[in-house]
């Protein structure tokens, strides 16, 4: 039942589009390009490889900014269904994530296919970006089974929740390097989950090193405690969730 939610989610998605699945790549490549011109050709930062970097950088973040709002809105949208009939009220949000979950793998073997054109060589450490990729997709899903069931109630969290993306995207180092950031502000910066994934994405496969031990233990520790919260009010207030709808 869940791959068949995710599935027909995914699909639903391009549906009647002319591009379909296209867009799917599409998307942070436009982003990507606009994004470099601007930050590479206009006001010339020199960051190596910042074509690179910076698409390593939106391709994450898109997925993070996606994949919370399917699950924010998931449990409205499959409103008539949990009314229906009963199964695992999870499984919607679960399914809802999975479908960001496969663009974002999509995007990442884009991302492969330009970092073959580079300078750069690949490194043994990018087998430790599936890790990462997980460490992704846990925290979103443990985000959307919090935002879920609060949008059930509170219909505004949706616009709440698009306002706070649009503030972290640009507090968050994708389109300008960590270094620009005073270190007095760093701990503050990585309080944010996805500040450590897509730091530590660009050091196991741009630089060819692994991350701190110290930081990749505090930003997973981080991610459980988020989706166990998560979980914890899901379960609890999903209880009468048909009601609500």
């Amino acid at each position: 039942m869940l791959w068949v939610i995710a599935k027909t989610d995914f699909k639903m998605r391009y549906n009647g589009s002319v591009f379909g699945y296209i867009w799917a790549l599409l998307k942070p490549l436009l982003m990507f390009l606009v994004l470099y011109i601007v930050f590479s050709v206009l006001m010339k930062w020199d960051v190596p490889n910042f074509q690179l970097y910076l698409l390593l950088g939106i391709i994450i973040w898109n997925f993070f900014a996606e994949g919370t709002m399917a699950g924010l809105s998931s449990l409205l949208g499959k409103g008539e269904m949990i009314k229906k009939i009963y199964f695992p009220r999870i499984l919607i949000v679960v399914a809802s994530t999975l479908t960001a979950f496969m663009t974002l793998c999509l995007n990442i073997l884009i991302f492969f296919v330009f970092y073959g054109f580079s300078d750069l060589s690949f490194h043994f450490t990018m087998l430790l970006v599936p890790l990462y990729l997980i460490f992704s997709y846990i925290f979103v899903l443990g985000l959307s089974l919090f935002l879920s069931v609060l949008q059930v109630r509170y219909r505004d969290i949706v616009q709440i929740w698009e306002v706070l993306l649009q503030a972290g995207f640009f507090l968050t180092p994708i389109i300008y390097p960590i270094t620009l950031v005073p270190e007095k502000y760093l701990f503050y910066l990585f309080l944010n989950p996805v500040t450590g994934l897509i730091q530590y994405s660009r050091v196991l496969m741009m630089d060819g090193t692994l991350p701190s031990l110290y930081g990749s233990v505090y930003l997973l520790t981080g991610i459980l405690l988020i989706f166990a919260i998560g979980l914890l009010v899901f379960s609890k207030l999903s209880r009468n969730i048909a009601e609500k709808l």
